[in-house]
């Protein structure tokens, strides 16, 4: 079986949240019920959980090349996961206490 890339996969999905806020700033779209707040938040948590993994994912990757460049870019990539690991946790909270 050959490997994808998984590139376009997250394409799709900066596309699709790109759509999102530009349809909320624009006003073709709105979280007008605290219900769909609830769904909103819920949503961005699997986002952001789904990020967190893949920037791990990506980190180890890139580990495996050679190169002080590298390095840092691993260190940065894992940052990120964990700051993404960190915001996953506020929104969940967030919902927690909007419930």
């Amino acid at each position: 079986m050959t490997q994808q890339n998984p590139t376009m996969h997250a394409r799709v999905a900066a596309d699709a949240l790109e759509r999102l806020v530009r349809d909320v700033r624009t006003g073709r779209a709105a979280w007008t019920h605290p219900h769909t707040v609830g769904q909103a938040v819920d949503e961005l948590t699997r986002i952001t959980t789904a990020a967190a993994t893949a920037l791990q994912q990506l980190a180890a990757a890139a580990g495996q090349q050679p190169g002080p460049r590298t390095a840092q870019g691993v260190a940065a990539l894992h940052r990120a996961g964990q700051d993404l690991t960190t915001a996953a946790d506020q929104l969940r909270m967030a919902r927690h206490t909007m419930q």
